[in-house]
Parts: structure tokens; C-alpha cells; sequence
């Protein structure tokens, strides 16, 4: 049986940055010697309240996955389409898909002219 580190191995910033550059695109920020503790982070990543590179709050999503050593976390970041999408969802969609899937269309040709 293999022995679980008790530290983490993570790079919140250089996570954060590759995320940023990938949205909507998961990234391993590092690896956990429990799968709580890489819960917890995942959390924290969503809340950026003890984790400061993934501000502002709610521009990240974390996961954890168990691994034979411990645990990963992996984050990613939603860009504005993807957490207007989010959001729509938690609260009751309030539109159809199909107007929803043009607006996000409209949102990101606006965003390529920029």
C-alpha cells in the first residue's frame, strides 16, 4: 500500500493563469494527500475566500478526483457565457436553450470584435 503525502503539491497561481488562458477547459492544479483535502480546495476554489488567484468569486469551478496517491484537483474557468449559463440553471432556466444558445452566440461574436 502506498503512503499518502500529508502536504499538497499545488500551484494555485500557475493553475489559475492556465485556466484563464483555457476557459471552460479543466487544468490539474495539483495533488492532495486525501480526498477531503482536495474537496475542501475545490470548494475554496469556487468561493476564492482562502484562495485569492481564483478571484472573483464564482470565475472558477473545482473537482476532485481520487487517485492511487491521494487525491487531484483539477479547476477550471468559466468565462461570462458560461457562468450566465451556470447561473440560468441554479435559478430555474428562465429561458429555451435555443434563445439562451443565441444569445451566448451574440456574446461571443461581440467578444471576438473586440
Amino acid at each position: 500500500m502506498k503512503r499518502h503525502t500529508a502536504r499538497s503539491e499545488t500551484d494555485h497561481q500557475h493553475a489559475a493563469s492556465q485556466a484563464r488562458q483555457m476557459p471552460g477547459q479543466w487544468v490539474l492544479a495539483g495533488r492532495y494527500g486525501s480526498g477531503a483535502s482536495a474537496t475542501s480546495a475545490a470548494l475554496q476554489v469556487r468561493t476564492a475566500e482562502k484562495l485569492p488567484a481564483y478571484r472573483p468569486p464564482g470565475s472558477f469551478e473545482g473537482r476532485a478526483r481520487l487517485t492511487e496517491d491521494g487525491a487531484d484537483l483539477w479547476v477550471r474557468y468559466l468565462d461570462r457565457a458560461a457562468r450566465d449559463f451556470r447561473d440560468s440553471v441554479a435559478g430555474g432556466l428562465t429561458e429555451s436553450f435555443d434563445h439562451f444558445s443565441r444569445r451566448l452566440d451574440a456574446a461571443a461574436t461581440a467578444t471576438r470584435r473586440t
